[in-house]
C-alpha cells in the first residue's frame, strides 16, 4: 500500500506542525457527568464511563467485552461538523458513502459489513425504514442539531437488539432534561449559502423534567453527479422533545419525541442529461412512551414501553413523464417492549426482555398505471435473557440468548457472550467477544413485488479479542483489537429469477488500534488505525473480491490544544485508502485525506465564536463512482449557553 502510507506519513507530518482540537472529549454518562478523554479510538476511555449497547442497560463500559466508541456533547461541539455521518469517518472499522451533496443518500458500513446490517437508535427507538430495498437508515438526512450522544458498538449483538444488528448498532441520543434550567442556540453560515441555527431548553419543576428544541439547516450543494454543474440543494428542519415525571424514586414516566422533514435535490443517474432535477421530500417521526419502576431497593428495574416510528418519502422529478416521475413510500414500525434487570447480589445480574414489533410497508407509484399501493405487513414476537456474573474482582461474564419469531419467516435463535477482565482496577483490560447477529428479510425482500416468501434471515458469527492500557498515570492510553466475522444466507436480488435470494456469503476480519496521549490538561492527541479486509465468500465469478465501497485502510489523527486565553485551535486528518465501487473489482475509488481546521474563542462566559475550515487541501475524491463531493468549505458562527 505505497500510496496509502505515503498519505500517512505527509498527515503525520502535518500533525506534528498544526495544533489542533478534536476527540479529546468529555463524557456525558446516563448516570452521572464524568470527565476522560476518548473518541473514536479503540478503547482508551477514562472511567467511569457508561454504555447502554452492550446489555440494553446502563453498564461500565470496562465490565462489557463489547467494542465499542462514544461521540459527546462536548465532541459535537468541538466538531462543529453539521452531519453526524463527517464524524463518524473518525470511528474505528467505520466506512461513510455519500452520492454527493449534504441531504443525498449516505451509507455506512461498520467492520465491512453492509449498510443494511447496522442498526440505527435515535433515542432508544429503532429508525430503520421497513420500505426501503433492505430496510438501511440513510445517514443523508441526519445532522448533528441537538443530538448530544452518539455509541457506535461495532460486531453483532443480535442477543439484545434482535434483526439488523450484523455490523453494529448506531445509538444517538438527543438532548436530555437537566436538574436546573439551561438554554442554548447557535446560527452559522459558511460556503455554499449554507446556514443553519438550532437551540434546545432543559429543565427540572417539581416532578417533572423535560428538554425541547429545534433546528434549521439548508445549503445550495454542488451537484449531485460529479460531471454536472448545477447545484443540488438541502433544506432540513427538526425538532426534538423529552419530558419526564418523577412520581417518586420507585415510579416514573418518560415520553419521548423526535421529528425531521427534509428536502433535498439530486441528480438522476439513468436520466437523459447530467443536470436534472429529481427531489425527494423525507419526513421522520419516531415517539416513544416507557414506564419505568425500580423495586427491591432498585435491583430490580422494569420497564414497559411503546414506540412508533412513522417514515415517509415523496420523490418527483419534474418534466418526466415516466414511473420515477412520482413515488411514494411509507415504512411504520410499532413497538411493545418490557425489559427488567434483577441484581442478584452485586455479582450477579439477569436480564431479560420481551419485543412484539408490527412492520408495515407502503410503496406507490401513481405515474406508473395509477394502480393502488403495494402493502406489506409483518409482525415479530421476541424474547432474550442475558446472565451476567462477575465471580472475583475484576472478571465481567456476560451470555444471553434470544429467539425471534417472525409470522412470515418463521424463528431465529441467537447467541452471544463476552468477557472483560481488569487485574488493576481498569487500568489494564482484556476483553473477548463471541457474538451472532442475523437480519430478518425486509417487507420489500420477501412480500412486495420481486420479493420471496422463502427467504431465511442473513446469519453471521463474530468473534473479536483486544486489550486496553493506560501507561504514565493514565496520561497514555493504547488498545488493539482483532476481530473476524462471516456472514451467510446474504439476500441478493438474481437476475437469473428476478428475485432475492440467499445467494451471498462473506467474510470480514481486521485489526483496530487505538492510542490517546494527555501530557497536560490542556494538550491531547489522539490517533486510530483500522484495516479490514471484507472479500465475497459466495461460489462465483466475484469469489475472493473485496466487497464495494470498504476501504482495506483508514486512519484518523487529532490534536487537541487550548491556549491560556481560553483561544482553542483544532485540527483533524482522516485517511481513507483505496476501494472499488463495484464487486466485480473493476471500478476502482482511490485513497482520499480529508484535513479540517477549526477555531473557537469564549467572547464571554456564555458566548462563543467559532469557525472551520473543511477540506483544506481541496481534495478531490469519490466515496461513491460518479457523485461529487464538497471541496475546500468554511464556515463561521456564534454559540451561546445559559
Amino acid at each position: 500500500m505505497p500510496k496509502f502510507a505515503l498519505k500517512c506519513s505527509a498527515a503525520i507530518a502535518a500533525l506534528c506542525l498544526t495544533p489542533s482540537a478534536l476527540w479529546a472529549q468529555d463524557q456525558s454518562s446516563e448516570a452521572a457527568e464524568a470527565e476522560y478523554n476518548t473518541c473514536c479510538v479503540v478503547g482508551s476511555q477514562r472511567r467511569p464511563d457508561i454504555v447502554v449497547t452492550a446489555t440494553g442497560t446502563q453498564t461500565n463500559r470496562y465490565e462489557t467485552g463489547q467494542a465499542i466508541s462514544v461521540i459527546d456533547a462536548k465532541a459535537l461541539e468541538r466538531s462543529q461538523s453539521a452531519n453526524i455521518a463527517d464524524l463518524l469517518r473518525s470511528v474505528p472499522s467505520v466506512a461513510v458513502a455519500r452520492s454527493g451533496s449534504v441531504g443525498n443518500q449516505t451509507s455506512v458500513f461498520i467492520r465491512g459489513g453492509e449498510s443494511a446490517q447496522t442498526l440505527v437508535l435515535i433515542d432508544g427507538v429503532r429508525i430503520n425504514d421497513p420500505s426501503t430495498p433492505n430496510g438501511l437508515f440513510d445517514f443523508g438526512t441526519l445532522l448533528t442539531g441537538n443530538i448530544d450522544r452518539v455509541e457506535i458498538l461495532r460486531g453483532p449483538n443480535s442477543v439484545v437488539w434482535g434483526s439488523q444488528a450484523i455490523g453494529g448498532v448506531i445509538s444517538i441520543r438527543n438532548a436530555e432534561p437537566t436538574d436546573s434550567f439551561s438554554a442554548n442556540a447557535l446560527a452559522e453560515y459558511g460556503s455554499f449559502n449554507a446556514a443553519q441555527a438550532r437551540a434546545n431548553i432543559a429543565g427540572t419543576s417539581g416532578i417533572f423534567s423535560g428538554s425541547v428544541g429545534g433546528g434549521y439547516y439548508r445549503t445550495d450543494g454542488i451537484s449531485a453527479l460529479s460531471a454536472g454543474t448545477e447545484r443540488d440543494g438541502y433544506e432540513n428542519y427538526s425538532a426534538n422533545g423529552k419530558l419526564k415525571v418523577k412520581f417518586s424514586d420507585a415510579l416514573t414516566i418518560d415520553l419521548r419525541g423526535y421529528y425531521n422533514r427534509g428536502r433535498v435535490e439530486f441528480d438522476d443517474p439513468f436520466g437523459a442529461a447530467l443536470d436534472t432535477f429529481p427531489v425527494t421530500r423525507n419526513e421522520q417521526f419516531l415517539g416513544y412512551i416507557g414506564l419505568n419502576s425500580a423495586l427491591v431497593d432498585g435491583r430490580l428495574k422494569q420497564r414497559v414501553s411503546y414506540s412508533r416510528t412513522d417514515i415517509s418519502r415523496i420523490g418527483d422529478e419534474p418534466g418526466v413523464a415516466d414511473s420515477f416521475n412520482v413515488n411514494v413510500l411509507n415504512g411504520r414500525l410499532d413497538r411493545f417492549e418490557y425489559l427488567g434487570s434483577f441484581d442478584f447480589s452485586g455479582a450477579l445480574t439477569l436480564t431479560a426482555g420481551l419485543e412484539h414489533e408490527i412492520s408495515f410497508a407502503s410503496i406507490f407509484f401513481p405515474a406508473g398505471g395509477g394502480a393502488a399501493p403495494d402493502t406489506a405487513r409483518t409482525t415479530v414476537t421476541s424474547g432474550f435473557g442475558q446472565l451476567s456474573v462477575k465471580p472475583f474482582n475484576g472478571l465481567t461474564l456476560t451470555g444471553g440468548v434470544r429467539h425471534d419469531d417472525y409470522s412470515q419467516y418463521g424463528g431465529q435463535t441467537t447467541f452471544g457472550a463476552n468477557f472483560a477482565y481488569t487485574p488493576n482496577e481498569g487500568i489494564t483490560i482484556f476483553r473477548g467477544t463471541y457474538a451472532e447477529g442475523f437480519r430478518a428479510p425486509t417487507l420489500t425482500e420477501a412480500l412486495l413485488p420481486f420479493g420471496n416468501a422463502q427467504l431465511r434471515p442473513e446469519t453471521a458469527q463474530s468473534f473479536d479479542a483486544g486489550i486496553e492500557h493506560q501507561f504514565f498515570d493514565s496520561k497514555v492510553t493504547a488498545a488493539a483489537t482483532y476481530f473476524n466475522r462471516r456472514s451467510n444466507d446474504t439476500i441478493s436480488f438474481s437476475l437469473a429469477t428476478f428475485l432475492s435470494e440467499n445467494i451471498a456469503r462473506t467474510k470480514a476480519e481486521g485489526i483496530e488500534l487505538g492510542l490517546i496521549i494527555r501530557p497536560a490538561n490542556n494538550l491531547n492527541v489522539a490517533a486510530h488505525y483500522a484495516r479490514v479486509d471484507a472479500t465475497n465468500r459466495s461460489p462465483d465469478a466475484n469469489f475472493g473480491n473485496r466487497l464495494a465501497r470498504r476501504a482495506k485502510d483508514s486512519a484518523s489523527f487529532a490534536i487537541d490544544w487550548k491556549s491560556p486565553i481560553g483561544l482553542s485551535v483544532g485540527s483533524t486528518i482522516t485517511l481513507t485508502g483505496d476501494s472499488f465501487d463495484d464487486l466485480a473489482n473493476s471500478l476502482r475509488l482511490d485513497g482520499f485525506v480529508l484535513a479540517s481546521l477549526r477555531v473557537s474563542y469564549p467572547v464571554t462566559h456564555n458566548v462563543e465564536l467559532f469557525g472551520r475550515v473543511e477540506n483544506v487541501t481541496d481534495e478531490i475524491y469519490e466515496t461513491v463512482r460518479g457523485f461529487g463531493s464538497f471541496g475546500r468549505n468554511a464556515y463561521a458562527g456564534l454559540r451561546a449557553r445559559y
